[in-house]
């Protein structure tokens, strides 16, 4: 169980979520795979992506325990 109180946000989690999602980025730029600009902002393409991840597991878990 990874979200023990459904209320508060789990942000040792979501670190660990965002950490993967940055690793991941910067690997497809490295081989090309993403383009990107000056002004491209890994940190914050990867904090949305993480806090999109984050919110599925918890909605994921919550159907779970519904079941």
């Amino acid at each position: 169980m990874i979200f023990k109180d459904t209320r508060m946000v789990n942000y040792i989690v979501l670190y660990k979520i965002r950490k993967r999602v940055k690793k991941i980025i910067k690997n497809k730029i490295s081989d090309g795979e993403l383009a990107t600009t000056k002004t491209s902002c890994l940190g914050c393409l990867a904090d949305d992506i993480s806090w999109e991840i984050y919110y599925l597991m918890k909605e994921k878990e919550q159907e779970d325990q519904g079941s």
